[in-house]
């Protein structure tokens, strides 16, 4: 055994069960490419020789590898059940955090859809995981940058995502008095207008641009009706943003990495 590394799932450490990943045996984590491979859409027609083509779909399969981990000893059955209980028969996706170098800045929100242990000498010492993520990339861990609005306020906010597709983080708002519009110009995505009208300085503005949910948590007041429908979103690398308002905004999210598993 060799390079080992702790890991943790659904919130729990490997070192509570007494593992590590490692090499066993000539098993070890599987060699596998980047997550989002190219799924071209296009049609060939018999009168022409180019295809019509309608773009390229990146997020047909997620992301998926093997991961191997065990003890330094033989493993009971009861230890065996505790273990399979907390990695499998999970309902939703759950964090996965391995502690090697080239991991230790993101996550996988994963499922493990199988579970196989490792025996030596007839007896269990390790496992093979499954692990399935929800999408092509792994996750950074969570940011969070607030800015005090001012009339029209630039600012330059970095997409550190290494993937070529749009980032859509979650933003917030809180208008000072008198304000009532919020709106933002993306000068690096063409001077694309996310703005947001029928606003008033006792509301509590979250919009999830992912998900396509603008809310007022506060009365719960129905804002759809003063939006332009352009949700926020980033391009990658540099995005000078012009905003308009009075209040403090609030970007958060997490960014996406194209690792290979």
């Amino acid at each position: 055994m060799f390079n080992t590394y702790e890991f943790s799932f659904a919130g729990e450490s490997s070192l509570m069960y007494g593992l590590m990943v490692y090499d066993f045996g000539g098993t070890s984590q599987s060699n596998v490419g980047f997550g989002n491979s190219a799924s071209i859409v296009e049609t060939r027609l018999n009168n022409r020789i180019q295809p019509v083509h309608f773009g390229v779909n990146y997020h047909s399969n997620p992301l998926e590898f093997k991961l191997v981990f065990g003890a330094d000893r033989a493993l009971d059955r009861y230890e065996l059940e505790n273990i399979s209980f907390w990695l499998t028969g999970h309902q939703e996706y759950q964090w996965l955090s391995i502690d090697q170098p080239d991991l230790e800045r993101v996550q996988f929100r994963c499922l493990i859809t199988s579970l196989t242990p490792l025996t030596h000498g007839w007896l269990p010492v390790a496992f093979e995981a499954t692990i399935r993520c929800d999408c092509p990339y792994a996750y950074g861990f969570p940011f969070e940058k607030s800015y005090q609005i001012k009339d029209v306020t630039r600012l330059l906010f970095r997409n550190e995502s290494s993937m070529r597709e749009y980032l859509k983080p979650v933003i917030s708002f809180k208008p000072n008095h008198g304000i009532t519009e919020l709106k933002i110009v993306n000068k690096n995505d063409n001077n694309r207008i996310f703005s947001l009208s029928g606003l008033s300085s006792n509301m509590d503005i979250v919009i999830d641009n992912n998900n396509g949910i603008i809310q007022e948590t506060n009365y719960g007041y129905n804002l759809y009706d003063g939006f332009n429908l352009n949700f926020f979103r980033l391009v990658h690398g540099d995005n000078i943003l012009e905003v308009t308002g009075d209040g403090v905004l609030t970007i958060s999210g997490r960014f996406l990495y194209n690792v290979a598993g």
